[in-house]
This record gives structure tokens, sequence and C-alpha cells, in this order.
């Protein structure tokens, strides 16, 4: 087992892009009829061992965020993405979860943590989280980008 360490990464928040045959559909919110929401997406997220930076040991792909109204004062933030087991090794959230921090400006309006599965050595999983997040309703309005700062993580390393 080795500690690893993400760097961070940061998207603007916007409605939710339209469809079209060119690009996969977006997956999260889960149901959006069920009110407004802000949506981003972040490329990757890798971890790695320190002084290892060009071999990631896992990481998360196509990152979907979104921040739905539910009702007043009421919001659910939603996270989609695939882990990427196909690195060295496979990795898991133990030490301390994903963080998502969203922001008005340079000021975090509100924080979810997700403690994400194990993501397995040789698998391509998709990987979905759920829950209410403290907001209100000025600040959903406000809200203009999600920053995802570093975390660490644990890593089996599976080398063959």
């Amino acid at each position: 087992m080795v500690e690893c360490r993400s760097l961070p990464q940061m998207c603007l928040l916007g409605p939710m892009p339209p469809r079209t045959p060119g690009r996969s559909d977006a997956q999260v919110p889960s149901d959006a009829d069920r009110g407004e929401s802000k949506y981003g997406r972040i490329a990757f997220v890798y971890f790695y061992q320190e002084g290892a930076q060009a071999d990631p040991a896992f990481g998360l792909l196509d990152i979907e965020i979104a921040i739905q109204r539910r009702g007043a004062n009421a919001f659910q933030f939603e996270i989609y993405c695939i882990g990427d087991g196909y690195q060295s090794g496979h990795g898991s959230s133990k030490p301390q979860p994903l963080s998502i921090e969203f922001r008005v400006g340079a000021r975090t309006a509100a924080r979810a943590d997700w403690p994400y599965p194990t993501i397995l050595n040789g698998h391509m999983d998709a990987l979905t989280f759920s829950a209410p997040i403290a907001l209100s309703d000025g600040d959903f309005e406000q809200i203009d980008s999600a920053w995802l700062p570093s975390v660490r993580a644990e890593a089996t390393i599976c080398l063959e």
C-alpha cells in the first residue's frame, strides 16, 4: 500500500449541455425535470505516489458534477464518473474522500465529500453518488465553479 495524492482540478458550472449525436448525454442530474441545475465536467483526476507524477496509480475520468434545486433552500448534489483502474494499481478513498467545493468567485458556498468506492485494478467502472447539500437559494444563483482540492488516497500497486 502506498499513499497517493491528486492534483487540484476545477470546472465552470452552467446549464446542462444539449443533446447532440456526437457527444454522450449528461449523466447528472439523474432527473433533469426535477428542478433547475448547475452542471460541470472535469476530464480527469489522477492519483500519484509522491515523486512519480509520470505514472498515476489510478484515476477518475469524465467527472460530471451537478447541483439541482429540489425546493426552497433544498438542493441535491450528484456526481458521475468512470473509475480508471488501468494504470498501475487500484485505489481507495479510505484516507480522505474526494472533496468538491462549490464556489462563488473565490468564496466556497458549499462543500460535498464523496468517499468513492474502490477503483479496481484492470477495470473501468461507472461510479455515482448523490446526496443533499446545504446551500441557500441566493448562493445557488451565484455559484459559478466547482473546485476539487488535492486529496490523499491509498493505492495498491499491481505491476506485472
